[in-house]
């Protein structure tokens, strides 16, 4: 299944970000639209439109596969926008397009119009090897790893937003 280390490693770190979300989530309504856009362009001093293209389509396609779509006009609308990719806290990211933060938000908006939720999702990636405990061997990730890590961990954190409300697109009291 795993054919190095490294993609077992991710395996096992992604596993771990899957234990975060709800595990009894109520059956919900799917997505009547799902729009993922980036509002980071080189005007905020950033390279990442030219470096990363596809990187909302991929996420799009993340996201989709966790959350259902539906064609009930009335169900909730999902609109995402990546603000900021950063390779530690520096927008101009380098020729091999690496990047290990990743800043957006997502916005739930209700089949009633009222209600909602507006969820800011920072996720950040990390290869400190120098954490790795005595008897193991660290495996740092490939840069293709990274990017996979990096949209899986966002779309994640969307999915846990969305299971956020109920199934009428009204926030759930906490």
């Amino acid at each position: 299944m795993f054919k190095t280390p490294q993609k077992l490693a991710l395996a096992a770190s992604v596993s771990i970000l899957t234990l975060a979300a709800p595990l009894a989530a109520e059956e919900k309504a799917g997505l009547s639209e799902l729009d993922v856009t980036t509002s980071y362009d080189a005007a905020q001093d950033g390279n990442a439109a030219e470096m990363l293209p596809n990187i909302a389509e991929d996420l799009r396609k993340a996201i989709a596969e966790r959350i259902p779509g539906s064609d009930d006009a009335a169900d909730p609308v999902m609109r995402v926008d990546v603000q900021r990719v950063a390779l530690n806290g520096d927008t101009i990211l380098p020729a091999s397009a690496e990047f290990n933060e990743l800043t957006g938000v997502v916005a739930i908006e209700t089949n009633t119009g009222e209600g909602g939720l507006t969820v800011p999702i920072n996720v950040v990636a990390t290869t400190d090897l120098s954490a790795v405990p005595e008897g193991y061997v660290g495996i740092a990730p490939s840069l293709d790893d990274f990017y996979n890590a990096m949209i899986t961990g966002f779309a994640e954190n969307v999915e846990i937003a969305y299971q956020e409300q109920n199934k009428a697109g009204a926030r759930i009291s906490k």
